[in-house]
């Protein structure tokens, strides 16, 4: 009888270590989705300060799932090194690099605004590339749409996307521009568009260079919350439907 008792504590002590080395290894993920979740839950984003996802221009959504309306427009304004921008983020695009310059960081534009026959370009130039490393057409093409979006399905073709590196090397390099720009780009309404641990969400690789204009109140909540856009526009879907439900 007490042999069977020691064996059943030595039991029990191993269920207990070998649970506690479980939930160590995925604690992590799990704490993260239950900080996004809590967060909506605790402190829920103030849909007043966000326009209607459906008709703010900011937060239109571009994708492999969600193409360009197919009557899209944009006035552009265009920069002093001849790349072009939606012309409502112009003002707030200056300041920020204004600020970042007065700091001893010198921000350059190196691609914006992109037609429609740009972008078939530029996927075509990447699939090629990799063809010719040895890939099949079929490999090349699903590789290079991870870096360049399919014509219709990319932000550069709304005016509000911006790939951003350094002006001047010697002076101030690309990579600590960008370290700048993701501490700092969201006071000025821009966000880090395709974050190194969202690529399972977003579908992009992680590209630290390139920026997105969503406007004031919904950069700082994605850089508050630690969201990317599909998670933001996702809470703000589900919370705008909750709320309408509450006032039927």
């Amino acid at each position: 009888m007490k042999h069977k008792l020691r064996l059943a504590a030595i039991l029990a002590f191993v269920g207990l270590v070998s649970a506690f080395f479980v939930f160590r290894l995925t604690s992590g993920g799990i704490a993260q989705r239950i900080k996004i979740r809590a967060s909506l839950l605790i402190d829920p984003i103030n849909l007043s300060e966000v326009s209607s996802e459906d008709d703010d221009w900011q937060l239109i959504l571009v994708n492999a799932q969600n193409p360009l309306p197919e009557n899209f427009s944009v006035e552009l304004a265009e920069l002093s090194n001849g790349q072009k921008v939606d012309r409502r983020i112009y003002p707030q695009l200056q300041k920020m690099f204004d600020d970042a310059r007065a700091e001893g960081i010198f921000p350059s534009v190196t691609s914006a605004f992109r037609t429609e026959e740009k972008q078939r370009s530029l996927l075509e130039e990447e699939t090629e590339k990799r063809v010719n490393q040895g890939e099949s057409y079929r490999a090349a093409r699903e590789a290079a749409k991870k870096w360049v979006a399919e014509p219709g399905r990319s932000e550069h073709q709304t005016g509000l996307a911006l790939d951003i590196n350094s002006a001047d090397e010697a002076r101030s390099s690309s990579d600590s521009v960008h370290k700048w720009l993701i501490k700092n780009s969201y006071k000025y309404g821009f966000i880090l568009r395709y974050p190194e641990n969202k690529t399972d969400i977003t579908g992009i690789a992680n590209e630290s260079w390139h920026f997105r204009y969503v406007g004031a109140a919904a950069a700082k909540e994605i850089h508050d919350r630690g969201l990317c856009l599909e998670e933001y526009i996702k809470i703000i879907r589900k919370q705008s439907a909750r709320n309408s439900g509450s006032r039927r």
